[in-house]
């Protein structure tokens, strides 16, 4: 009898145990609409998908052109400051930080105007100014908060005495801002759209607000207006005389050796080749434009160059792109300011495994036609020929990124595999839906093959062939998703990440050059990596050198002259530190410097023995300087009188691992921090807000824990080890001091030392941190 009640009582317990486990109980009253969190609203609100909208509604307006001088947006504006500048035909308008200018428009049509101002940025600058734009009170789309207006820079070469470092090898020239007006239309800062920002205008009076994030910018008119339309090849070739030059007639332009840059990381770089112009295999000349450095979209490269007989050329670059295997990369091609015709905006260069010539047109080339005189050519990074396509990963990483929030809320964070769940009762679409966005990824992964007709696949982003193979995998059982959520949304390997890692790749536009040539019709083009013989012959003579180069070896011979510092770094490091200070230290303070890499701190201590140590270290860990003060190894930096001034801005505490007794032996290269990060799209759909304190990070534990997700800190790492650099913070946290009055000795085992110490083991078995 007693066997019986026990049975079953049982039985209803684990009845009910069910009954807990059924969803239907929890979302009995939810439908599948108020399921599916919105996570992407801020997206919705970018340039391109509201364009996209004005498109189906409004037009361009192409006919209508409005011109606004400073002196009629005198009376709007009357607490700015109007200065008058020699460069410029009006008054203008000086901009401080936060500043806004206001103008008033009267427009016949409602539709697209384009927005371009006069301006000049009168201080020193290493970047960008911006503005903020609203019309009628208004943030039409997200990057009207944020606008990069262009600056140029230009190159200023050095000295002769001073262009080379000691080692024979060629400094990069100096950056020099150009301080000069110029009339631009407000754009896209990565030039992901083929025209400038569109703004919409209503029919009649119109209030834009242009808003100074800098300071000192000179604003002058201002114009709303839309760009001419493009003629194609043949309607621009029809358009001049058919005069083509001579066959033998040329002009070569180095790459790196530009006139202009509106990005100031820009910058030539070093090829070792036979064929390469110039050429040198003992030291480094420059003698390539760096594709890496122009490979963001929106940078702008300019050249000069004479021509001696007008008529029509063919243009020719020497190029490589092998960072990008099987994409093409994009650029707008403008000749004296402006692009000739439609077919060399948004030019694709394809993908090469090694240098190539590569004449624009291809087996048909364009013909440029070119008075006689003094031209430019410009080179533009672009990425509108991939903008929609990211926007469309986008989109499907933002509908991944719901369906997963979505099917943790119906589980509740059970990753119990013995429970059947019935997810597409509360999410009937899910199959549907995955299949959807597999196909959606797939299109967009073949869109980007197609850009480059001799690719056979786009091996850089075949992530996006996974990402859609996962998703149909996951669409054939939708009911066990929850159990492969890392296969959707969760972890390094989900069709997010992979997809994510997509867009990042196509994000970039690489393309090294090494020159430009523009010639006739029959002009032939050097070999562009030499013949067999050439390259076999200079590969031999760099070998051979390879073995007498001194600069990043250690010498035991010390040199007097000069001061000796080893560097625990690599050998790219190392090179880019010598450069600056043979460019920046050397030339003020006459002091020679010579680097070279230090393959292992022990060396120090074998050296020390026959004394030909060197006169600094860098690199070291922080803890090995102590050591070596115990053997007499170093110098008491505290005793320069300059000790103070050098070490002002290091926060006292970092110099603990490096004091021995009194003195000081050694200063922080570098001071880290951690910071706390948070998603703000998961933030705002569970109605949290950031924490501030512990407590408020053990309040939100459990509303993140029910969907799977949590609160990370560095403690959790996979090391055993857990240094002062980690538990620190938590020693004082509790009010704690690490060592005793008199520093000698630790204080580890005091209460609140204890207590930090159980709060930290608590959120890990307590509150479950990962």
């Amino acid at each position: 009898m007693v066997k019986k009640i026990f049975a079953y009582l049982l039985i209803n317990i684990l009845l009910m145990s069910l009954a807990m486990l059924n969803p239907e109980s929890v979302f009995a009253e939810a439908s599948s609409d108020n399921l599916l969190p919105t996570v992407d609203s801020f997206r919705a609100s970018t340039y391109t998908r509201v364009l996209a909208e004005w498109q189906k509604k409004y037009s361009a307006i192409k006919d209508e052109d409005y011109t606004l001088t400073p002196g009629e947006l005198k009376a709007l504006n009357p607490s700015l400051t109007l200065a008058s500048d020699e460069n410029y035909s009006d008054e203008v308008f000086v901009l401080k930080k936060n500043d806004t200018l206001i103008v008033k428009v009267e427009v016949a049509n409602e539709g697209l105007y384009n927005l371009a101002l006069d301006y000049a940025y009168q201080t020193d600058f290493t970047k960008n100014p911006k503005i903020a734009l609203s019309v009628n009170d208004e943030v039409l789309f997200n990057e009207m908060t944020n606008i990069n207006l262009e600056v140029y820079w230009k190159q200023v070469e050095r000295e002769e005495s001073k262009r080379y470092n000691q080692y024979g090898d060629e400094l990069l020239p100096l950056s020099e801002a150009i301080k000069t007006w110029q009339k631009a239309f407000l754009k896209d800062e990565i030039s992901g759209h083929q025209e400038p920002y569109f703004i919409l205008l209503k029919e009649g009076s119109n209030e834009i607000k242009i808003v100074s994030l800098s300071d000192d910018l000179f604003v002058g008119n201002v114009y709303l207006t839309c760009q001419d339309e493009l003629p194609s090849y043949q309607e621009y070739s029809a358009g001049y005389p058919q005069a083509i030059v001579d066959n033998q007639t040329s002009v070569k332009i180095e790459a790196e050796e530009y006139l202009t840059k509106n990005n100031i990381e820009v910058k030539s770089s070093y090829f070792k080749g036979v064929a390469i112009s110039p050429s040198a295999y003992k030291t480094k000349v420059l003698n390539i434009l760096d594709g890496n450095s122009t490979s963001r979209g929106g940078t702008v490269v300019t050249y000069q160059f004479p021509i001696e007989e007008r008529g029509f050329y063919q243009l020719s670059l020497k190029i490589k792109q092998n960072t990008l295997a099987d994409l093409s990369v994009a650029r707008n091609i403008y000749i004296d300011g402006s692009i000739p015709f439609k077919e060399l905006k948004g030019y694709l260069f394809p993908s090469t495994k090694k240098w190539v010539n590569h004449t624009l047109g291809g087996d048909e080339p364009y013909l440029i036609y070119l008075d006689k005189g003094i031209h430019t050519l410009a080179l533009e990074t672009v990425t509108y020929h991939i903008t929609d396509i990211i926007d469309r990963l986008y989109y499907c990483m933002d509908e991944i990124n719901r369906l997963g929030l979505t099917i943790k809320s119906i589980t509740g964070n059970s990753q119990n595999t013995q429970i059947d769940w019935n997810i597409e009762k509360y999410l009937p679409s899910l199959k549907g839906d995955l299949l959807a966005l597999a196909q959606i990824v797939s299109e967009c992964y073949q869109r980007v093959n197609d850009l480059d007709p001799e690719s056979k696949q786009a091996s850089e982003v075949s992530t996006l062939k996974i990402a859609s193979k996962q998703l149909e995998r996951l669409a054939k059982h939708p009911n066990k998703v929850q159990n492969r959520l890392g296969e959707l949304c969760d972890g390094s390997g989900s069709a997010y990440q992979l997809i994510g890692t997509a867009i990042g790749t196509l994000a970039l536009q690489p393309l090294d050059i090494d020159f430009m040539v523009f010639h006739g019709e029959g002009y032939k083009l050097p070999k562009p990596n030499g013949n067999f013989f050439a390259r076999l012959w200079f590969g031999l003579k760099s070998f051979i050198y390879s073995f007498f180069d001194q600069r990043t070896k250690i010498i035991s011979k010390t040199d007097d002259e000069s001061l000796e510092i080893w560097v625990a770094q690599s050998a790219l490091y190392t090179n880019i530190l010598q450069d600056i200070i043979d460019s920046e230290f050397t030339p003020k303070s006459n002091i020679k410097v010579k680097l070279h890499i230090l393959p292992s701190s022990q060396k120090l201590v074998l050296n020390n023995a026959t004394k030909t140590n060197p006169d600094l270290v860098l690199g070291i860990d922080s803890w090995e300087p102590y050591t070596f003060a115990l053997r007499g190894m170093l110098e008491d930096l505290s005793k320069y009188p300059d000790f103070d001034s050098v070490t002002s801005q290091i926060v006292a505490n970092n110099f603990t691992p490096l004091i021995y007794d009194t003195g000081v032996y050694g200063i922080p290269e570098t001071q880290g921090m951690q910071l706390l990060f948070y998603r703000k799209d998961i933030f705002d759909f569970l109605g949290l807000n950031p924490p501030d304190t512990w407590e408020d990070v053990i309040k939100i534990l459990p509303t993140l824990q029910s969907f799977s997700m949590n609160f990370y800190h560095p403690l959790g790492n996979d090391s055993a080890y857990k240094g002062y650099s980690l538990t620190s913070p938590f020693f004082y946290l509790m009010g704690a001091e690490m060592y005793d009055d008199t520093g000698y000795l630790s204080n580890l085992d005091t209460l609140e030392v204890i207590e930090a110490i159980e709060f930290m083991t608590k959120l890990f078995t307590i509150y479950n941190l990962p």
